[in-house]
């Protein structure tokens, strides 16, 4: 019988040599086990739920007072009552016909005029148009609705409430030594944490932004129609971000309110090149092209200097994958302790 001092060391390649099936299976297991804990809502899952009830309330309520249309916006930024006039002149100055219209249409440029007091009325011949106040209601709703409400603030508080939560839980539940014991490298472990994350990530990221959509009523289904990839693009690539900042922060949720409510807002809204640090300004851009190839203003939804979809596309993606492979090389390298 073999002495224990024969028997290879516990660090040792030998003694932690598996085979593929068995490193393949675990990991699916694991990333099984990691989808089946999210089943338990946690506090930052409902604080979410809440805010997003009342956001698609305020949508609702702004989509049934018609709120969106131009005549319930009497004051938009970028224009004076002087030159919402000289638009209006120049409509006036033009047939009705059907060539007279494109040529209102291309007068009146990205539809951003100021109604005068007395304007408004089926009298104005800018309301003659009824192609006119659709595209205008549908750019108000795209930016105040899909981009501000929603990738601003819901989707960044959906991905960031299950993320950080893949690994956020097991260090709350101190069983994060006990998943480091399965046959699977760190490396693998992180990742079959993500994978398992994902999905929860995508259903309540696009099911958030399908209920904003509902609420606004046919303008909503209709930003549903156009603006869902980038939704998608944008909830993969969140979910990255704050799925590392689970893996590696203590506090991953404070790290990540300050990174979605500070770096992204301040970032994004900065004029130059200092944008393209953003990852929101790369969705911004999608939903931007997206709402021009389908015929709609898209300046009004004030996305400066957008990027090509192809660009933000390709940005998207590589940020996901770089910011997974990262966060797999640096759970594999750190060293953890078990007091939270």
């Amino acid at each position: 019988m073999a002495s224990a001092e024969n028997d290879p060391p516990l660090h040792s390649p030998l003694a932690t040599r598996h085979s593929p099936l068995s490193v393949l299976t675990a990991f699916w297991v694991l990333a099984v086990q990691s989808f089946q804990r999210h089943w338990r809502v946690r506090q930052m899952a409902w604080v979410s739920v809440g805010l997003l009830g009342a956001v698609v309330a305020s949508v609702a309520v702004v989509t049934a007072r018609g709120g969106w249309d131009l005549p319930g916006r009497p004051v938009t930024r970028g224009a004076t009552h002087r030159q919402h006039a000289d638009q209006l002149d120049l409509v006036r100055a033009l047939p009705l016909g059907p060539g007279g219209l494109g040529a209102a249409l291309a007068a009146v440029g990205p539809y951003q005029g100021l109604m005068r007091p007395e304007a408004g009325t089926a009298a104005d011949p800018a309301f003659a148009f009824p192609k006119f106040l659709h595209d205008w209601s549908f750019a108000s709703y795209s930016r105040w609705a899909v981009s501000g409400a929603f990738v601003g603030f819901l989707l960044p508080l959906f991905t960031l409430s299950y993320a950080t939560a893949a690994f956020g839980a097991e260090r709350e539940a101190r069983s994060l030594v006990w998943v480091m014991t399965r046959p699977v490298p760190r490396a693998a472990i992180y990742l079959a944490k993500f994978v398992g994350t994902l999905p929860w990530c995508v259903a309540f990221g696009l099911g958030g932004f399908a209920a904003v959509c509902v609420a606004g009523g046919e303008l909503g289904l209709r930003a549903l129609e156009v603006y869902w990839p980038a939704a998608a693009a944008g909830t993969v690539v969140l979910s990255a971000v704050f799925h590392l900042f689970g893996a590696v922060f203590r506090r991953p949720v404070v790290v990540g309110l300050v990174y979605v409510f500070f770096f992204e807002a301040l970032v994004a809204a900065l004029p130059g090149s200092l944008k393209l640090l953003s990852l929101t300004f790369y969705v911004r851009s999608l939903m931007y092209n997206a709402a021009a190839a389908a015929g709609y203003p898209a300046e009004m939804l004030d996305v400066s200097q957008a990027e090509e979809s192809g660009v933000a596309w390709a940005v998207l993606a590589a940020a996901a994958a770089g910011v997974t492979g990262l966060g797999m090389y640096l759970f594999a390298r750190a060293e953890y302790r078990d007091d939270v």
